[in-house]
């Protein structure tokens, strides 16, 4: 007898193979692009009719400006940006599927960017069985909780952050964290979902995601085909999380993900994005995490050039 074992692999994808539709919410999102401009103070430049956008911030007064376009396949120009105030600086160029750089370009040696990140492409309530062994376990252990015990609920921004006040979790950047996930909630409301895992009335576990991108599809006027965007976001991504020691034996944080996934599914919405996953310039302390986020994740990809130039 013949015993044939299955094992799914993790792809990883070339920036080309990248899908189109599914950008990088940074420098997408309208949500993000409000948090830069009323909380960190950067100004933002519109790129692509506006479907994209990079930023522009002073670093010597007003003798001297860095730009930064992310993930973008635009390169800055001199010409472009002296209509935004620009004067000379440094520009940063990270290219999202482009490989054709043009001359006067340099690669740069220090990291400014996040270089790897992942996703999955949900087509059915099927969607768990891209994931790995070990999360699809975790899936149905966490499924076979009393569920008068164990509920995840959508919650408000203001029962999200209490939660995320009171559980006993050390982390050098937890408060960093709900002054993002706060701005970020200030800058657009309704596109993020807040989700907390209690058992009985206690918080054990929680997840906020951000829902962005929307739908370009096509429609059928009377003499041609036209383009037009829909309401629908098509992409939603990770944005801050925390699981508490309680939250462990019953695979609370599997139970988000798979939520999130869930909720994603019924909203129309085609990716979920891991966002960053730990790479040469996180901490050690981002590898369990990014180790967690890899049970889930169906292609990872990687954004490591960068180039830079004198402007």
């Amino acid at each position: 007898m013949v015993i044939i074992f299955f094992f799914e692999i993790m792809r990883t994808i070339e920036c080309q193979e990248f899908p189109e539709d599914h950008t990088y919410y940074r420098t997408t999102s309208p949500v993000y692009n409000k948090y830069l401009r009323d909380h960190c103070h950067i100004h933002t430049l519109p790129l692509e009719g506006w479907t994209r956008f990079g930023w522009m911030k002073r670093i010597f007064g007003k003798y001297a400006q860095l730009v930064k376009f992310e993930r973008v396949d635009t390169e800055p120009t001199k010409e472009m940006l002296a209509s935004h105030g620009f004067v000379r600086g440094v520009a940063i160029w990270i290219p999202f599927r482009r490989t054709d750089i043009p001359k006067g370009w340099r690669k740069l040696v220090i990291g400014t960017h996040f270089t790897r990140t992942g996703f999955t492409h949900i087509e059915n309530h099927e969607y768990y069985k891209k994931w790995n062994e070990r999360a699809r376990r975790a899936r149905k252990k966490f499924l076979s909780n009393d569920p008068e015990e164990i509920q995840i609920r959508l919650v408000d921004e203001k029962a999200f952050v209490e939660a995320f006040r009171k559980v006993k979790v050390k982390h050098l950047f937890k408060s960093d964290y709900i002054k993002y996930y706060e701005a970020m909630i200030s800058s657009g409301k309704d596109s993020i979902r807040s989700y907390v895992c209690y058992q009985g009335d206690t918080p054990i576990s929680w997840l906020a995601v951000h829902d962005y991108t929307s739908k370009k599809q096509e429609t059928q006027s009377l003499n041609a085909k036209i383009e037009v965007t829909s309401q629908i976001p098509n992409s939603s991504v990770h944005l801050v999380a925390f699981t508490s020691r309680e939250a462990n034996p019953i695979q609370a944080g599997t139970g988000l993900i798979d939520r999130w996934f869930s909720d994603s599914l019924d909203r129309g919405i085609e990716y979920i994005n891991f966002d960053h996953l730990r790479d040469s310039s996180m901490e050690k302390s981002q590898q369990w995490y990014t180790d967690f986020k890899l049970n889930f994740i169906e292609n990872e990809c990687y954004f490591r050039d960068s180039y830079f130039r004198f402007l």
